[in-house]
Order: C-alpha cells, then sequence, then structure tokens
C-alpha cells in the first residue's frame, strides 16, 4: 500500500484567463499531503508570468518552462522527470478540481492494494452548465482486462483520460513509460493502457470531483483530417500493448 506524497502534474499553455481558477482549487485542498508541478509550455500570454507569482508564494508549488512550444505529451514528460511524491496526477491548467480531489486519492491507495485509482467528473461548457449527467456512486475493483475494457470506452466515468485517475510513479518509471509525443489526440488513453498491462488492480469510481471544461478551441474541437492519422496510430499502439500483455502472460504460464 502506498501511504505518501502526490505530486500534481499541472501542465498549461496560454490559459492566462483560467489558470489562477485552477491553481486556487488545488491549494483549497482538503489534504495537503502532495505538491504541484506547473509545466508551461512556452505560452505567449500572461500564464507564466502568473504561475511564476503562485511559485514564489508557495514552497510546495514549483514551475517548469520549455523553451519551445513541445505539446502537451511533452509537457506531461517533463512534469514526470520532476516528481518525485510516490504517487501522481495530472490536471489540465485551464480545469479545475473539488477541495476532496487530493484525499480519494490519498485514502483510495491507503485503504486498497491497487495500482490506479479513478474518480468521476463534470464535462462543462464554458458557461458552467454541466453537460454530463452525474449517476449514483458506484464502486468497484477489478482487474487489468476490465480496467483496459473501461479506459477505451468512449463513455463512461473511466475512459483514457488522465486527470480523473491516479498513478503509482514507480510503475511508470521501472516500466520506462511516456506520453507519445507524436499524437496530439488520444495521447493520454495510449499511456493508460501502456500502464494498465504493467498493472495488477484497479480502484473504480465514479464520484465526480474533476471539472473538466469544454472550450471552443481545444485541440479536440479543432478536428481536422489531419487528426485522423493520430486516431489511427493511437489504436494500433492501444492493441499493440494489449496484444504484447497478452502474449507476455501466456509465455509466464508455459
Amino acid at each position: 500500500m502506498v501511504k505518501n506524497k502526490l505530486s500534481i502534474i499541472m501542465t498549461a499553455y496560454n490559459v492566462a484567463s483560467y489558470i489562477s481558477s485552477s491553481i486556487e482549487s488545488v491549494i483549497a485542498q482538503t489534504n495537503r499531503n502532495f505538491d504541484l508541478i506547473i509545466v508551461d509550455d512556452c505560452s505567449t500570454d500572461q500564464t507564466q508570468k502568473i504561475i511564476r507569482s503562485y511559485e514564489e508564494k508557495y514552497d510546495w508549488i514549483s514551475v517548469v518552462c520549455h523553451k519551445q512550444n513541445a505539446g502537451v505529451s511533452a509537457a506531461r514528460n517533463t512534469g514526470l522527470a520532476s516528481a518525485d511524491g510516490d504517487l501522481v496526477t495530472f490536471i489540465d491548467g485551464d480545469d479545475w478540481v473539488e477541495p476532496d480531489y487530493v484525499e480519494h486519492f490519498l485514502s483510495k491507495f491507503e485503504d486498497y492494494d491497487v495500482d490506479m485509482v479513478t474518480c468521476g467528473f463534470f464535462n462543462e461548457g464554458e458557461n458552467g452548465k454541466v453537460k454530463n449527467k452525474v449517476s449514483s456512486r458506484q464502486t468497484s475493483i477489478v482487474g487489468r482486462d476490465e480496467a483496459i475494457k473501461q479506459i477505451i470506452r468512449m463513455t463512461g466515468t473511466v475512459m483514457g483520460y488522465t486527470w480523473n485517475k491516479a498513478y503509482i510513479r514507480s510503475i511508470i518509471v521501472d516500466n520506462n513509460l511516456r506520453f507519445q509525443t507524436d499524437l496530439d489526440l488520444m495521447e493520454d488513453q495510449v499511456f493508460n493502457v501502456e500502464y494498465a498491462t504493467v498493472a495488477r488492480q484497479f480502484y473504480l469510481d465514479n464520484l465526480p470531483l474533476y471539472h473538466y471544461i469544454s472550450r471552443k478551441d481545444s485541440i479536440t474541437k479543432r478536428f481536422a483530417m489531419e487528426n485522423v492519422r493520430d486516431v489511427g496510430v493511437a489504436r494500433m499502439k492501444v492493441y499493440k500493448a494489449i496484444r504484447d500483455s497478452t502474449r507476455k502472460e501466456k509465455d509466464q504460464m508455459e
């Protein structure tokens, strides 16, 4: 069981209008056993100035700035390289979290012998209107096959996102897991599947603690023909990870 610190990796790129709200939601956490790593991906607005002001004020906030824009996958990889917590999770700089977001992850890892913990989320428009209905509380501890099934689903409360999940950092490090920098879409799903293939048990919970804000200028809204390639490549990587894991299990059983 893991009982130590959670490292939160927050990625930011030209989110000056939202980043303060995101950071303030982390500051408001009921459980203080975490640190916050903010990776600025070479923003051209006031984002870096804002996050530097928070870094000066709080000793548990550290800022890393890319010298050139490299994408969210590279930013997450930079955050992972800087993290030292036993657990790690991710927050996008234009979203925000409930006060017990950290407590949820830390308590579940302490109570259960699992390698991943999930939470539910609110899918909101820029006007604050919630697009998804929150169902009744449901929790379960599942094995690898069911976890992967939920991760690759296009609906539900698990899916391929990283910001509604917490991971054991040593599993990431020991298996040299990284986000795919050649993908602009579904890179998080690929990461989650690759993580799941080397993990054992998963605590799935639909308690909504993350506020995902669906913005008009997000990359998922700007779907174009060039993104079709990313979807295809991501799916190939997902199925390769599953296939390799299945073969490895069969070899170990023989």
